[in-house]
Parts: C-alpha cells; structure tokens; sequence
C-alpha cells in the first residue's frame, strides 16, 4: 500500500509540474504514465535495439521498475485550417507553411518540456519526433531505426488510441497533438491502455487514398513520404502533410466533440 501510495504522489507531482510548464508557455496538452517494458515489448526490434542503447546501463533496472511518461501538446484550432488551404480552387502553399511553422515550434516546446521534466524528476527524455530526414533517406524504413515511438508510449499512457491514419487520438483534441516521452528509473501509477473508437468513421481515408488502400499498398508509409517531398518541392518547409488531421478534427464522427483553442 505504500508503495502504491508513493507512486500515487509522485505522478501527481510530475502532472501538476507539466500543467505548470502547460500554463507558463500558454498551451493546452495532457500526459500519462505507462510501464518502461510495456512500450519496449510493442517496439520494433530495431527501435528495442536504439531504445537500449539510450538507456545504457540502466536498461535492465528499468525494465523491472521503470515507466515512460507521455506528454502532448496541440495544434491551435486556426492552424488546421492553413493544411491543404485553398483559394479559388488552388493550394496555397504558403498558407500551409503556417501550419508547417507551428508542428516546428510545438517539437522545440515539447523538446524544451521533456528536458525540465526529466532535470527534475531523474529522468532521461526523448525528443519529439525529428523532422528534416524524408529528403536525406531512400525508403520510409530507413526512418525507424532513427526514433522511438511516442505514439506506442501515448496510447499505452492512455492519452489516445491509434486511429485509422496511424495517428494518435485525443478524446478532446483529436489527432492535433504532437508528443514527446520522458523515461524514468520508478514505478509511477499507470492508465489504462486507450482502445480504438474510430468505428465506422472514414475521414481520413476520404481525404487520403494511401491511408484509404494501406493494406494493398505495398507500404503507404513510403508513398507519405513521398508525398511530402512533393510538398518540399513546393515551398513547405518542415516534413509534413496534415490532411488526414484537419479532417479527422474537422469531418470525423467526433467533429462535434473535438475542441483545439483558437
């Protein structure tokens, strides 16, 4: 009971400390805490592999007490409009480019975030999901090995579940939530694994058609990549896309519910 109690009180302690920086740098967000094995247990063998080389030493203590903490920040809702945004028919390019701005400065944030919260509480954090790489590599495969999946650590935290874009989705804030993971040497209080509530909804594959044939394509995570250096091609600075996002939070079964600030 006490140990459970001491798991109890530290989690509120990091939670109050991430609201705290949520506050002072005037963004809306959420965290959970998940078991350090449950996420190694779902990587791909070859983000186990990186996963044990960031943590050294400490990799078997922390498979046997350790957790991983899953922070998120979002979007604002003006700047899901600029993805794919047109005028009399065309793409505005450098419309879209605020968006591509924004997912920058929520990674720098995020970035920022983990490393206070890892000073503090002892841990060890992982950056947000690099960008600048689709260019420098020849097949999506190749990007793996280079990152550990915040979205595995989110979904086993209980932030969201893995929608049909592969993208985590927030209750609230759909899939408008950019993520980042501390790992810590102790046991904090765990949530509950988020299932899928996609359903019947078809958003993004209405708005995609590599999320719409993913199991015929040979890997539609390559055609994405491909699709976004098309988008370099045209002035988009950052590797991103976003049309799936925009009509998950706009066009999805829960359009009513999902709520971004403006």
């Amino acid at each position: 009971m006490n140990n459970q109690r001491a798991e109890a009180t530290r989690s509120e302690e990091i939670t109050r400390y991430f609201h705290q920086l949520l506050k002072s740098s005037g963004e809306e967000g959420d965290i959970g805490f998940t078991k350090f094995r449950t996420v190694f247990d779902e990587l791909m063998p070859i983000q186990q592999e990186k996963l044990k080389s960031i943590t050294g030493t400490q990799f078997e203590s922390l498979l046997n007490e350790g957790s991983m903490i899953s922070i998120g920040i979002t979007y604002r809702d003006r700047n899901i409009n600029f993805i794919e945004s047109k005028d009399s028919g065309e793409v505005d390019y450098k419309l879209w480019n605020i968006y591509a701005r924004e997912y920058d400065r929520l990674n720098q944030i995020l970035n920022q975030m983990s490393r206070d919260i890892a000073d503090r509480f002892d841990g060890i954090p992982l950056k947000a999901t690099m960008g600048g790489l689709i260019g420098k590599i020849d097949h999506v495969k190749e990007y793996f090995e280079m990152v550990i999946s915040h979205r595995v650590v989110a979904e086993n935290a209980g932030i969201g579940w893995r929608g049909k874009n592969q993208l985590t989705i927030h209750e609230k804030f759909s899939c408008a939530i950019r993520f980042a993971t501390i790992i810590v040497p102790y046991p904090l209080s765990m949530s509950d694994r988020s299932e899928s509530k996609c359903g019947s909804c078809t958003a993004c594959e209405d708005v995609c058609t590599f999320i719409k044939n993913r199991d015929i394509l040979p890997d539609y995570r390559e055609n994405c990549r491909r699709y976004m250096l098309f988008l370099k091609s045209k002035g988009i600075e950052k590797d991103i896309c976003g049309k799936c996002i925009k009509a998950c939070y706009q066009s999805s079964i829960f359009k009513e519910v999902f709520s971004l600030r403006s």
